[in-house]
């Protein structure tokens, strides 16, 4: 572990040089760019060591002590001239009640860090492709396509990915895989606090922006997840910051910041592009205003490299497997085809709907429903219609505590209600927050114009309501005088306690007939990776066991597009040395099998020969076959 605190100190050392350069009278800005400075430097270096094959615990601490050394040369002769090397001053809280919400913030920020370091990767997505190629890619030392029959494993965006790929390197575990979206979700905090600050708001408004985001129930449950929706909404949202602060001071450094925010977004993944489309939009404007055309296409040109640049190593690696920038099998799943008038207003009417959705002892999910259905009525559209519709059937539902289907209710119509403030109240708000809510509305249009509606879009949400956050805030300090924020954060404090506490999966306090696991302080790790498929864990321990019986230390997978790869993975022990796992597999990735792989042991899902390799069956559970050698 003690290799994984390199990074960390790589970035403090980042954090404090750029402090004494510029300045620290605004640190929570200072973080925001080291933060985009470290990402843009991890994924040069993962692409780099890539090349060489040195995705390796050393060859990664090297990289990382490359920054610190150079900052270690810098202080060295800033103090050999007499300099003084700053350090950013400490700003506590001046009132009782600042004192009162930043325990609160610590308070929740220690519970989800817990949730994080004791629950392992457990989410269906990351079992099946995002833990799965960090895996691949620390066994073969690079980022580079390999042999899958899970395309999604090359295919997707890799950014967040790639940052989880240092620490499970570095600490031979995934102890930290779940903390890049936990940091994600501490960087959200920062992020969104400055954006509230820079649209006017003061301290009251900036708290309540704060605790917006921290409870948003579905940004609790990611916190301690490994899939990847809340490192791109850090990212989308440092990108607003940015675009902010070039309307506010006309900082030439605030666009090139802009540009690694955006380049490091759409590197995490695709649904960031409707979410920065509105505020880049608005960059340009500001640009074309204040600049002569002539320096506004430079500055296009140099966030089309930086951007580029940022990404040519993922989107090239597509192009030599599947001939596009993304494969055409994810493409269609997820991108609307509808995308007329009525189109929109569908898989609009639905990403609402996912969001409105109240406690069933309110008795109005069903009259929700049925708007929804009288307005595709109305718009001559089937509800499922599936060229607006993924995965699942539309539904109203209650909130629940599942990852994959929690809701936002109370942030929704917190979010409804600041908006109607806003136009009543009109006269005390700057056109500034007018136009950024406005915005931020436009960015779920967007989303709901480019890509489908699935059941688990909700997670998809989560950029547009933190996005909003700092809105909220703003509106809800302009009613100063009743200090009505203050008793809204308590709220979303005491309404977050079931996410905080009693996640499906995961849970602290297990809620009875609720709660798919027992207590994460007391179930074993390794049941817990298999919270959302319980009835494998029996199947692969044996599976495991039997190929550690006979010391094979190379396995071949013929799974399906859609198996939980992942958990082989860690019950075989990985990452450790001598262990292969290769997939046996023809197709798109088929071309980079290893040609002299020859396994002890073959996994295979639907199997029906009686031997595979010159392997004989040796276990059999259902579709699931063990074939070893004798």
């Amino acid at each position: 572990m003690i290799l994984a605190l390199v990074p960390v100190l790589a970035f403090g050392c980042v954090f404090v040089y750029l402090g004494n350069r510029w300045s620290f009278a605004n640190a929570r800005l200072l973080l925001l760019r080291s933060s985009l400075l470290f990402g843009g430097y991890l994924i040069l270096m993962a692409e780099i060591l890539s090349l060489l094959r040195w995705v390796t615990r050393w060859g990664l601490a090297i990289g990382w002590m490359l920054p610190v050394a150079g900052f270690a040369w810098w202080a060295w002769q800033s103090l050999r001239q007499g300099g003084k090397i700053q350090l950013p001053a400490l700003q506590l809280p001046s009132k009782w009640v600042e004192w009162f919400l930043l325990v609160g913030i610590l308070l929740m920020l220690a519970v989800t860090a817990l949730v994080a370091w004791l629950a392992p990767p457990q989410t269906w997505d990351s079992l099946t492709y995002h833990m799965s190629r960090v895996a691949h890619w620390a066994q073969n030392r690079s980022v580079w396509h390999y042999a899958t029959g899970i395309d999604r494993q090359a295919s997707m965006s890799p950014g967040a990915e790639t940052i989880t790929l240092n620490f499970y390197v570095l600490s031979a575990s995934d102890r930290l895989a779940t903390f890049t979206q936990w940091s994600a979700m501490l960087g959200s905090l920062v992020a969104g606090s400055l954006a509230a600050k820079l649209l006017g708001a003061k301290s009251h408004g900036q708290w309540l922006a704060v605790y917006f985001i921290i409870t948003l129930p579905i940004g609790i449950v990611e916190s301690s997840s490994t899939i990847t929706d809340y490192v791109v909404t850090y990212w989308v949202v440092c990108a607003v910051v940015e675009v902010l602060q070039y309307y506010r001071s006309n900082e030439p450094r605030a666009a090139f910041f802009l540009c690694l925010a955006v380049g490091l977004s759409i590197l995490t993944k695709p649904i960031a592009l409707p979410y920065l489309a509105p505020f880049g939009i608005w960059m340009g404007i500001i640009l074309l205003k204040r600049h002569a055309v002539l320096v506004s296409l430079k500055w296009t040109g140099a966030a089309i490299l930086i951007v580029g640049l940022i990404n040519a190593g993922y989107l090239g690696r597509n192009i030599i497997t599947y001939g596009g920038l993304s494969n055409p099998v994810d493409f269609a799943n997820h991108s609307n085809q509808l995308r007329t008038p009525a189109g929109l207003a569908s898989t609009l009417i639905k990403n609402v709907g996912l969001q409105a959705g109240l406690p069933d002892s309110l008795n109005v999910n069903k009259t929700l429903s049925k708007i929804v259905v009288k307005s595709h009525l109305l718009l001559g559209l089937e509800v499922d219609d599936p060229r607006t519709t993924g995965d699942g059937e539309f539904r109203i539902a209650a909130p629940v505590t599942q990852e994959d289907l929690t809701s936002n209710p109370y942030h929704f119509y917190l979010i409804l209600a600041s908006l109607i403030l806003m136009l009543i109240l009109r006269s005390r708000f700057g056109w500034l927050v007018l136009l950024y809510s406005t915005l931020s509305g436009l960015t779920l249009v967007l989303f709901s114009f480019i890509f489908k509606w699935h059941i688990f879009s909700v997670r998809y949400h989560l950029p547009f309501f933190a996005l909003f956050g700092p809105a909220v805030g703003v509106v809800w300090e302009a009613i100063a005088r009743f200090k009505i924020g203050y008793l809204l954060a308590l709220l979303l404090l005491l309404a977050s306690r079931p996410w905080l506490l009693s996640i499906d999966s995961r849970p602290l306090i297990p809620v009875e007939g609720l709660s798919s696991m027992g207590s994460i302080l007391t179930e074993p790790r390794e049941r817990l990776y298999f919270a959302g498929a319980p009835g494998l864990y029996d199947v692969y321990r044996s599976f495991t066991d039997d190929i550690n019986s006979k010391s094979c230390s190379k396995i071949g997978l013929m799974l399906h597009g859609n198996d939980a790869e992942y958990l082989l993975w860690a019950l075989l022990g990985a990452p450790r040395d001598g262990l292969l796992i290769e997939w046996i597999i023809r197709g798109p990735t088929g071309r980079y099998s290893l040609p002299d792989f020859h396994p002890c042991a073959v996994v295979c899902e639907g199997c029906e020969e009686a031997s595979i390799r010159g392997l004989d069956l040796a276990s059999e559970t259902g579709t699931l076959r063990l074939y070893l050698e004798r």
